[in-house]
């Protein structure tokens, strides 16, 4: 399965793309770009590949993997565990991923509950691998 996220715009410390994976359409919103810093940036446009990630904070999700970014805090990695999860505005985020149905004004996240729910769902039921293309 391969997902696109084009970028659309920044707003008010926040990047805001589109995820697509056939009909299905998401938003999703990330911090801005902060140089790939830990817990502060977006991360870097690239390819990357989606894996299961359970752990007490995030239970049941995905985390991205890829070039710089790995599932588990490893030495000389300097990303891990971008998953995905729901939030209101990108500030709430610490260097993760929140899909949402819609954005709405100053850029808060509308039902990103249910459209994270909605992204999981579709996640658990195709093939492996899943990558993401940025």
């Amino acid at each position: 399965m391969i997902l696109t996220m084009t970028h659309m715009f920044d707003l008010m410390g926040g990047r805001y793309s589109l995820l697509a994976c056939g009909d299905e359409q998401w938003w999703v919103m990330e911090r801005g770009w902060d140089f790939n810093r830990r817990n502060v940036s977006c991360v870097p446009r690239d390819e990357y590949s989606l894996v299961k990630h359970d752990t007490a904070k995030y239970p049941g999700t995905w985390a991205f993997i890829g070039d710089g970014v790995s599932h588990w805090d490893e030495p000389g990695i300097p990303r891990y565990a971008c998953v995905i999860h729901s939030a209101v505005f990108p500030l709430d985020l610490e260097g993760c991923f929140a899909p949402a149905k819609a954005i709405g004004a100053r850029g808060m996240a509308i039902d990103s509950c249910g459209a994270t729910d909605e992204l999981l769902a579709l996640l658990e039921t195709v093939d492996r691998p899943i990558k993401v293309l940025m």
